[in-house]
């Protein structure tokens, strides 16, 4: 296992898409030292505001864990496939970048883009999340691919903006335009959805479990206990979520849209036990 610890308060963004256990696996300590980093627009290396150390002679071991708060620092975990980062504090902005697999906790919050065009892994924020959680980076048309992200507190707008696939779990409130333009995947909120939920969404699921303000370009369908998400929550179980016998057993009504797009979207808001 590798430990980071910054060696100061970072007052100028860092970029850190070294900071990856794909990068790091098979490379000597004093290579993981000398990755390069840039701090502002000036190139340094990881052990220039690190302190770097190896806790395991197990070079299988691919994890990575951060003591400290790294708000200021972008990029960690870009693009990685495999392994574990651990941060203990908060996380700065594209965390998990086009992730593939692997594992993120953060045991604070987490800047905004978390999990910006994730493809597959596991992403668990213990805090906040902000801004475009799961969501598309800015000129492309899709958005999360596949994976799982976790938030325990709240998250601010547009989380999952143009998801395809995935999943976005979230304990407290959600923000503004929640699942907007989405194409599929299933954001669930155990707190309450902010204004505009599902805008322009053409397929995909939001799961509510407490009232939703709707747009008028939905339209309610039926009442029922839908199977997918019986499984679904039971599966979500594990990940310490406020899931209650009754969520699985009871009914949801059921809104198709948004008919503003091509329809076939649904918001699902649990009504009680059957």
């Amino acid at each position: 296992m590798i430990i980071l610890k910054p060696k100061s308060r970072f007052k100028t963004p860092v970029e850190a898409e070294c900071i990856s256990p794909d990068i790091f696996s098979k490379k000597s300590l004093e290579e993981i030292k000398n990755l390069p980093i840039y701090e502002g627009n000036e190139k340094k290396t990881l052990k220039d505001l690190f302190e770097v150390k190896e806790e395991s002679e197990d070079k299988d071991e691919k994890t990575i864990t951060i003591q400290g708060d790294v708000k200021a620092v972008k990029q960690i975990g870009a693009e990685m496939s495999s392994g574990k980062i651990k941060i203990e504090g908060n996380a700065g902005m594209h965390l998990g970048r086009e992730m593939k697999g692997g594992e993120i906790i953060v045991q604070g919050d987490a800047d905004d883009w978390a999990g910006e065009n994730m493809e597959g892994g596991l992403i668990r924020i213990k805090g906040n999340g902000c801004n475009f959680i799961g969501s598309t980076s800015w000129g492309k048309d899709v958005g999360m691919k596949g994976g799982i992200i976790v938030i325990e507190g709240n998250v601010g707008h547009e989380a999952g903006k143009r998801m395809r696939r995935g999943i976005i779990a979230v304990k407290g409130n959600t923000g503004s335009f929640a699942g907007n333009l989405i194409t599929g995947g299933t954001i669930l909120s155990f707190g309450d959805f902010g204004e505009r939920a599902g805008a322009g969404m053409d397929r995909g699921t939001l799961v509510a479990f407490n009232p939703v303000e709707l747009l008028p370009t939905f339209k309610y369908d039926s009442t029922y206990n839908p199977n997918f998400l019986r499984v679904l929550l039971r599966e979500l179980g594990r990940y310490d979520l406020p899931i209650e016998g009754k969520h699985i057993t009871g009914v949801y009504e059921r809104y198709s849209g948004d008919l503003a797009a091509l329809g076939k979207g649904e918001i699902l808001i649990w009504k009680g036990e059957e």
